[in-house]
């Protein structure tokens, strides 16, 4: 049994080994043709599943029975299959598909629905199959939301070539989020992830309230190369929860900050847990377009929590950590430096020199092995580089086994012209006010994510809410990021709320609370989504001013809506304060310049009142200790 297993690991690791070796080189020096290069990609995502993962999709328990192999030959034989015969079925159209077409098409959507519930749960297939159901049986459906109903031909056609399994979501994953995937293991092997921690603790730690401070700054560091929120939670989770605790934080606030700031690592530039990737796809724009769209709202996110953290360590009178504690961020920055270099390179090759993200991607994994060959203590051998490129296929396959699933509903939905009746229906249901459509995407967005991969979650909705957001005027670039952010934010909303469950589990509190704590602390994703709509200048489109004056809206915005949550800034808030507070947010979030200024200033006069009330405190204070 020990030496089943043993041949079985060594397999899994040269295959992996192999998959990102195949994606660097078609990539970056000897690009293949659509029809081979997906279909390629697809069997090794494939191969690398069914051998990782056992039936009830426990990772881990790599048993390899008849089944599996079954399902692996069959995977292996209905890509080469398409691979072969891709053009000539789009050619057939449907019309005079073949028998071997239909057989090779639906043993390719089992084994790629079955993939996807083994490495990413039940839910996606679940959609998938739902969808395709609707494909074949919308006949019977009354209503506006019926269809004709469609052949088994031509559903085989829609899902079996770029239309559905092999189409935008899989080529995404098999191109940018494949190589960012690589960068990023190579990255995290060379200890970034350290340093980033380490800094975060020397600029933060020291503050009121530091391990939690820490927490945010790590989780926006980490974001930058990790872009998922469940990954970014257990990696910073397991060392700051435990310092906040110690620190006298409850388990429950702790658990929801690192949730909460998790979320962050997904909307935070230049990985986005791939939304920039299928984002700037999706809108035909330069890919540098969407990160410098996503950084305003970025940073008042992490901004807002570190507010939020702020205001709740007044309250409880909680201290940072001690000297001994926290390291020198300029000792960490002098010792370590070189590490960060790639990560300087990536941006400067994405924004000096404007080049592709894969070669940037590329070029800044090759800085990851060299500035390693230059410290002797993390220098990468032949054996370390090899065993990344093993390490990294693991989440290259899990991505896009999901993507390929998500091409089914697309496909269904593209066949079908569903988006176009639910656009119909958003539009018939909100009156043709814009207010009441976003409010409905919100919503689609959070029950779609709900359980789901924010890229998959992405996808789904995008290809049904962009178009109604786009006709009733809203520009699409905000259109596609306000979906993507109700997207992302499933993962902390009840009931199902899977970075905020890893929180939970790493606090020991009960996951519902965590969750309904972590939306506290990120209130502001709820309505920022909502202000760049109506004011695109926090995407930075327009004129400089107006960019200039919504940073400045956007900053006191974070403040009031802080301190109206937290019912504390500056000394605790009686009622009518808290209330002042929740007025000037809502004058701030109108979007309306007028609204702004009244929003201003009525912030200014609460801002004056609580420092007046800041000092008499302190003298009463320093009078009682004069009595004493």
């Amino acid at each position: 049994m020990a030496e089943k297993d043993n041949i079985l690991n060594k397999s899994i690791y040269i295959i992996g080994a192999l998959m990102s070796l195949f994606h660097i080189i078609t990539l970056v020096f000897y690009p293949l043709p659509a029809n081979i290069f997906r279909t390629t990609h697809l069997m090794f995502v494939l191969i690398m599943i069914y051998l990782t993962y056992s039936f009830f999709s426990k990772e881990g328990e790599k048993q390899i029975g008849i089944g599996n192999i079954l399902l692996m030959l069959g995977g292996l034989a209905s890509c080469i299959y398409i691979a072969i015969e891709m053009n000539d079925m789009l050619t057939r159209g449907g019309i005079w598909t073949t028998n071997a077409d239909i057989i090779f098409g639906i043993i390719a959507i089992i084994v790629v629905l079955e993939a996807t519930r083994r490495s990413n749960g039940l839910a996606l297939p679940l959609i998938a199959i739902i969808f395709i159901a609707y494909g074949l049986l919308g006949n019977y459906i009354p209503g506006m939301l019926g269809h004709k109903g469609y052949s088994i031909k031509r559903i085989i056609t829609a899902l079996y070539t770029y239309d559905g399994l092999f189409g935008t979501a899989l080529d995404t994953a098999a191109t940018f989020v494949t190589m960012f995937v690589i960068f990023a293991a190579f990255l995290e092997k060379t200890g970034a992830g350290d340093v980033f921690l380490e800094l975060a603790k020397g600029v933060a730690g020291r503050s009121r309230g530091g391990p939690a401070k820490i927490a945010v700054i790590a989780c926006a560091l980490f974001g930058t190369i990790s872009g998922s929120a469940v990954a970014c939670v257990a990696a910073t989770g397991s060392i700051i929860v435990p310092l906040m605790i110690k620190l006298k934080y409850d388990n429950l606030f702790a658990g929801s900050v690192i949730s909460s700031a998790a979320i962050g690592a997904q909307i935070m530039p230049p990985v986005m847990a791939a939304g920039a990737f299928l984002m700037a796809e999706f809108l035909g724009v330069p890919y540098l377009e969407v990160m410098r769209a996503a950084i305003i709202p970025a940073l008042m996110y992490f901004f807002t929590i570190w507010i939020s953290i702020d205001c709740k360590a007044a309250k409880i009178n909680l201290k940072g950590l001690s000297k001994e504690e926290i390291p020198s961020a300029m000792a960490v920055l002098k010792k370590d430096w070189l590490i960060l270099m790639p990560l300087v390179l990536l941006i400067v090759l994405l924004v000096v020199f404007k080049l592709s993200p894969i070669a940037c991607a590329f070029y800044s994994m090759v800085a990851s092995i060299l500035v390693c060959y230059l410290d002797k203590e993390r220098r990468m051998g032949l054996k370390k580089i090899i065993d990344t490129l093993a390490y990294s296929a693991k989440g290259i396959a899990s991505v896009a086994c999901a993507c390929a699933c998500a091409g089914l509903v697309i496909g269904i939905i593209n066949l079908t012209g569903l988006g176009l009746k639910i656009s119909t229906l958003i539009i018939s249901l909100s009156g043709g006010k814009v207010i009441f459509a976003l409010l409905l995407s919100m919503v689609t967005a959070i029950i779609f994510g709900m359980g789901l991969p924010t890229t998959v979650s992405y996808l789904l909705c995008v290809s049904v809410l962009s178009p109604v957001l786009i006709e009733m005027g809203v520009l699409p670039i905000a259109a596609h990021m306000f979906i993507f952010y109700f997207a992302c934010l499933s993962g902390i909303t009840p009931p199902v709320a899977l970075a905020a469950y890893t929180g939970a589990s790493i606090a020991g509190t009960k996951s519902i609370p965590t969750a309904s704590e972590s939306c506290k602390l990120a209130i502001i994703a709820f309505f920022v989504p909502y202000m760049f709509v109506y004011n695109p200048a926090y995407l930075m489109q327009g004129s400089t001013p107006s960019i200039i004056w919504a940073i400045i809206v956007g900053i006191v915005t974070c403040y009031a809506i802080s301190g109206f949550v937290q019912g504390w800034f500056i000394v605790k808030l009686n009622a009518i304060l808290r209330f002042g507070f929740f007025a000037a947010t809502v004058f701030l979030l109108w979007q309306n310049v007028i609204f702004d200024i009244i929003g201003l200033v009525v912030f200014a006069a609460l801002l004056i009142i609580l420092i007046i009330q800041r000092k008499r405190q302190n003298k009463a204070s320093t009078l009682e200790e004069v009595k004493l």
